[in-house]
């Protein structure tokens, strides 16, 4: 499935949505991390934005169930407007435990570096209240290395966040955590974690954790 395919999905486009998209699936590796989505079952994409990922795994295998949840009322309205099967949208703050469907599997993408360190936490507290026994996190993060990743990743946020208001956001800080600290945070609500470098090719120093609840 091709990036065209998808956003000839959407019944209108402005040109400014139709880069973002586009800039968005060239320096991410989405395809990549849909890997690790399982084909069935219900899949919650948090902060899933104008909901070009959450289409993407709809699209890749109907026996998904996909929830995109985004707080963002512009971006929600443009992905409600996408018209697929097993796919829908709903407003709802990542935050609030009531807002959380159930769900065999949540992912989170880019979205944590917004959230302080002492909400980040309760925050997956809340998610692994909602998953199903052996359910799974997906959560895609920056690393903290190599350092000139790290470096460029943060111009481009600063740019995003600060001066062009791509991505909206009351905070004046990012709260990026290195790889040890994710592991263990997981590890502390009960989760096997397992940790996967996705940055060869890109200049972000992209990684995924794979966290699977241990069944009790």
């Amino acid at each position: 499935m091709t990036l065209n395919e998808l956003l000839a999905c959407y019944p209108t486009l402005t040109l400014l949505q139709r880069a973002h998209m586009t800039i968005r699936w060239l320096v991410c590796p989405l395809r990549r991390i849909a890997l690790y989505v399982p084909q069935k079952g219900v899949i919650v994409d948090l902060g899933c934005g104008h909901g070009l990922f959450s289409l993407f795994l709809a699209r890749s295998a109907p026996t998904r169930a996909v929830i995109g949840m985004e707080l963002d009322q512009e971006k929600l309205k443009l992905a409600q407007t996408l018209n697929q099967r097993n796919l829908r949208f709903i407003a709802g703050d990542i935050a609030r435990q009531d807002d959380l469907p159930l769900a065999q599997v949540m992912t989170i993408i880019d979205v944590f570096y917004l959230v302080p360190y002492e909400a980040q936490e309760r925050l997956l507290e809340l998610c692994r209240q909602r998953l199903a026994p052996d359910g799974i996190i997906l959560l895609k993060e920056m690393a903290e290395a190599p350092r000139w990743k790290v470096w460029l990743n943060w111009l481009e946020e600063t740019l995003a966040v600060r001066v062009l208001g791509i991505t909206e956001s009351t905070e004046k800080h990012f709260y990026f955590r290195p790889r040890a600290e994710w592991v263990a945070l997981f590890e502390k609500l009960g989760f096997t974690v397992e940790v996967i470098p996705m940055d060869k090719g890109y200049y972000h120093p992209h990684v995924v954790f794979v966290a699977t609840l241990n069944h009790k």
